[in-house]
């Protein structure tokens, strides 16, 4: 899965406790340092958390990290190994050992243990397996974190991989290869391996399946997973990370007490040395059919590892220039000319272990997908002046400037983000860096940016065209995927080498919206939003942070109109309206983001058209009146209008093909909107769009909009009065503030329910059943909070984990427009739809017996534990700015959502829960949803019957 280390958060919302099987790539760990404790860890002087490292006897590396207001504390341990290791004989082991690890020890038997302990405490845990490193993470309520260690400690201790559960978490595995492997994302990643040196580890399957894991002749797998587990699980080639509010000695004590009895095996630990491409892989050209529309080519460069020249950022360098939308660059270029939606580049040089390769990686039009070559030649020719022209030790000072600057003003992590990547990094980097090494620019190194260049030669380049006209019929390796490989002839080189001496290109100027001169801070006089300016055509809001009074804000710009949901027409040209002025706009938001600004523009609430400033606030004013400038003048070509239709048709034609519980989500959140229009009816109306039709809709938006302002941080009252007038004047208005639209929702009546099923191209199916209560409550809402963090944990364990059921099995208290309501989805690879539907009734009914013999002690603390998370301090500016803009765009400017919710769930009890439960989850009186989406796999199967 193309991800990194703290990109699980939304899978862990949606899928409860999912492995997943990641593409990081880190290499082999430093060797320990023996007086740890007296290393100092560099930190901005933004970060008032205090940091300390230490080594065990045991030869386990913790870093500790501690911060008072935490309410919650985290853990990571990683162990340097991972599925670059799997043997040939068992493909997917390390995945498959991560999943058989947290199925019970010795000491802490109950498989479901600890997953039902962190739940209960407010918190979570997961895993995950990489490369070369398995990670093993939780996060609970700061009260309970010694008993919580001593359980999670104990799985590297004595685990007892009970064989009961053998062929459960193999199919738990198999579900979530069959999750992902309709999937272009992985099939790419992938191929990518499976198209590199057969000799490597990454040309291995790396997440295992029902036919890879198993007993085969000379190969037991249990056997081999307990010999992997001994022969690797060592606590000298592990990390560990501890984050908290405990103190650094308590901290310490904590991490030797439950710690330094993990055996250490003197282990080395094991490194990849086979190189990932050899020149037999190199020139190349790689040929994809994707499953969703997708038209994009690739161009890699191979490259060695250069992570020990971390200091330098000799990478940091190269793609700097190479994706700079600036005029004249190649990106600015190619979408200028209408052959791209746009370029970007990334170099993971750790790709396939001791090497792997920057990548430069272009969307297309329909009119690049026919001048291909032309792309190929301007990547060839820019990356060329790039090596002539492009060594300017100017272009380094002002990385290096904005970097300091980012530093000093760096915000804290989340403490399970943080305690996550400290752990990643402590394999990579000396201990005294693992904050600041992002931001470290030594100096200006004419040699280690020469070497790389000197590596991006487009002999050895692999190219891939990936777009549904491919001829391709080789199945990729465990996928659902086609592709073909093939050599790159000396013709094709020769006619890009011609087409490459036609192109001319520009390096991008030095960037004049960075500045190193923060603004004042000013007094923070509103911790609650404050109407600054309300008047025909313009509304504005002002409130500052309480916590984090630094020089940085955000203004969010909604152009609110009363016409854009009557239709799909609208919804529809409102998207082209947006893609236009993202790609008019891109040289200003790329400039701005590569000087710490956030500058950015969606479709957001009542379909209505969103810009967003962000960062470091001296030049937020100008930007946003660029921005509304920009918007003003819109230039609506017939390029792009046609590109942008492209991308709306493309965009949703591709829903289909996303995981189906995504999809099945998003028609719940559809069917309980007002506005109900379908996939099917949008790509009709855009069908009957033209040119004039944007033109005429953009103009009907200037006509008379009502600009709504929210702004958050270091401005002043007057700075955000100036800027809401400036906007105006740009963009004015008749309609008062009282006439604003903001989206309306929509729950069935009760007794009245919600029926939707179709047919989707993927092989699972899914089942979404919900419930709502008949008028707004915030104590229901609260008490449906409560009951779902004990609730969800049965409901995974029970059909996912024993049953396997079905690899996604979640539930969640869903409130629509504050009223409650309650969700249970399930998708399944081997059971029909009204087998799922009936065993989630199964459960929900038994359920009731269950929750009436839970101890009132227990929903207590449960529900202290989430009274704590909503009490606890925001890590950082941008976590506290979001607190009261759902408020905002909703029209609810009482701001008290979040007092209300915990004065109502100070009072919840367990005779609470029992009522609500029996009232909502068991009756037919409530207004309820079943939605449904039949799989390939189940043609021939009936839908559930609704009752």
């Amino acid at each position: 899965m193309l991800k990194r280390y703290s990109a699980y958060a939304f899978s862990l919302l949606l899928l409860g406790g999912i492995s997943l099987v990641g593409c990081q790539s880190t290499s082999s760990s430093k060797p320990a340092v023996q007086n740890l404790e007296q290393v100092t860890i560099i930190k901005s002087p933004n970060d008032d958390r205090q940091y300390s490292a230490l080594l065990l006897p045991n030869g386990l590396q913790v870093v500790l990290v501690s911060d008072p207001t935490l309410e919650n504390s985290a853990a990571s341990i990683a162990v340097g190994v991972g599925s670059a290791h799997d043997p040939k004989t068992q493909l997917g082991l390390a995945h498959y050992l991560e999943h058989m690890l947290f199925l019970g020890t010795e000491k802490f038997p109950e498989p479901d243990g600890f997953m039902k302990y962190t739940q209960a405490n407010g918190g979570m845990t997961n895993a995950f397996t990489a490369y070369d490193k398995t990670n093993y993470l939780f996060q609970i309520n700061a009260g309970k974190f010694d008993e919580a260690l001593d359980r999670f400690s104990d799985y590297f201790k004595k685990p007892t991989f009970d064989p009961h559960f053998s062929d459960k978490e193999r199919n738990a595995v198999n579900n979530e290869w069959s999750l992902q492997k309709a999937q272009d994302g992985w099939n790419l990643f992938a191929l990518q391996g499976f198209t590199a040196n057969p000799e490597s580890p990454a040309a291995k399957f790396n997440i295992g399946n029902l036919d890879t894991l198993k007993d085969k002749p000379g190969s037991t797998l249990q056997d081999e997973m307990k010999k992997f587990y001994n022969s690797y699980y060592s606590a000298n080639i592990m990390k560990l990370t501890l984050v908290g509010k405990q103190s650094l000695p308590e901290l310490k004590a904590l991490a030797e007490k439950h710690f330094s009895s993990i055996p250490n095996k003197n282990v080395t630990l094991p490194e990849v040395t086979v190189p990932g491409l050899t020149k037999t892989e190199m020139g190349k050209s790689i040929h994809y059919k994707p499953i969703k529309e997708l038209k994009a080519l690739y161009v890699d460069f191979p490259v060695k590892s250069n992570k020990h020249q971390w200091r330098l950022k000799p990478n940091e360098y190269v793609r700097n220039l190479i994706t700079s939308e600036e005029q004249g660059t190649l990106g600015e270029q190619l979408r200028s000319k209408g052959l791209v939606k746009m370029i970007t580049a990334y170099i993971d040089a750790e790709g396939y272990g001791p090497d792997g390769f920057l990548r430069v990686q272009a969307e297309l039009t329909d009119a690049g997908l026919q001048q291909q070559d032309e792309i190929i030649a301007a990547i060839f020719s820019y990356i060329d002046l790039i090596k002539r022209d492009g060594l300017n030790p100017n272009y380094y000072r002002e990385l290096q400037a904005m970097r300091s600057k980012d530093f000093a003003n760096a915000s804290k992590s989340e403490p399970l983000d943080q305690a996550v990547e400290l752990t990643m990094l402590q394999f990579d980097l000396p201990v005294e860096n693992l904050l600041n090494a992002d931001y470290i620019y030594d100096r200006y190194d004419a040699k280690s940016i020469k070497n790389l260049l000197a590596q991006l030669d487009e002999r050895n380049a692999r190219v891939w065209y990936i777009n549904p006209t491919e001829k391709a019929e080789t199945p990729v390796p465990f996928f659902d995927g086609k592709y073909a490989i093939r050599s790159i002839s000396a013709e094709e080189f020769a006619r890009w080498d011609s087409l490459a001496a036609k192109h001319k290109f520009n390096l991008p100027p030095l960037n004049d919206l960075f500045t190193d001169k923060p603004a004042p801070i000013v007094d923070n006089l509103h911790l609650k939003p404050h109407q600054v300016v309300s008047q025909a055509g313009v509304e504005a809001y002002l409130t500052h942070a309480e916590h984090y009074r630094e020089d940085k804000g955000q203004v969010s710009v909604q152009i609110n109109v009363d016409f854009s949901l009557k239709s799909p027409k609208e919804i529809v040209l409102s998207s082209l309206i947006n893609d236009i002025y993202n790609k008019q706009t891109m040289t200003l938001a790329d400039r701005a983001g590569r000087a710490s600004l956030g500058v950015s523009a969606t479709v957001m609430d009542a379909n209505s058209q969103g810009i967003f400033i962000s960062g470091y606030t001296t030049k937020h004013p100008l930007l946003l009146t660029q921005m509304l400038k920009e918007f003003s003048t819109l230039d609506i070509s017939d390029k792009a209008f046609n590109e942008a239709l492209d991308s709306f048709q493309q965009n949703v034609a591709n829903k289909e093909k996303n995981h189906v519980f995504r999809q099945l989500f998003g028609h719940g959140q559809r069917l309980t909107s007002k506005v109900q229009w379908t996939d099917e009816q949008l790509l009709t109306a855009a069908k009957t769009i033209s040119k004039a039709d944007v033109v005429a809709y953009h103009a009907a938006i200037k006509r008379d909009p009502l600009l709504r302002i929210f702004a958050v941080g270091n401005y002043t009252d007057a700075q955000i009065k100036e800027m809401a007038l400036a906007a105006a004047a740009i963009l004015p208005g008749t309609r008062t503030p009282a006439q604003r639209v903001v989206n309306q929702y929509v729950t069935p009546a009760p007794g009245k329910a919600i029926n939707f099923s179709d047919d989707v191209e993927l092989a699972d199916s899914a089942v979404l059943q919900a419930w709502f209560g008949s008028e707004k409550s915030d104590d229901e809402q609260a008490q449906l909070a409560v009951l779902n963090s004990l609730f969800s944990n049965d409901f995974f364990m029970q059909l996912r984990t024993h049953e396997q059921l079905g690899y996604v099995v979640t539930s969640f208290n869903y409130p629509v427009d504050d009223i409650p309501g309650f969700v249970m989805l399930v998708q399944s690879s081997n059971t029909d739809l009204p087998g799922i539907k009936a065993r989630m009734d199964k459960f929900r009914t038994e359920y009731l017996a269950k929750l009436k013999a839970t101890d009132a002690a227990e929903i207590e603390q449960a529900k202290q534990a989430m009274i704590a998370n909503v009490l606890q301090k925001p890590t950082d500016f941008y976590a506290e700015a979001g607190l009261y803009t759902g408020e905002f765009w909703h029209g609810k400017y009482q701001f008290d959502a979040r007092d209300r919710y915990l004065a109502s769930l100070r009072k919840v009890t367990k005779d609470d829960l029992v009522k609500i439960y029996e009232q909502l989850l068991l009756s037919d009186k409530v207004g309820k949803a079943l939605l449904q989406l039949r799989g390939t796999n189940f043609k021939a199967k009936p839908f559930a019957l609704a009752k």
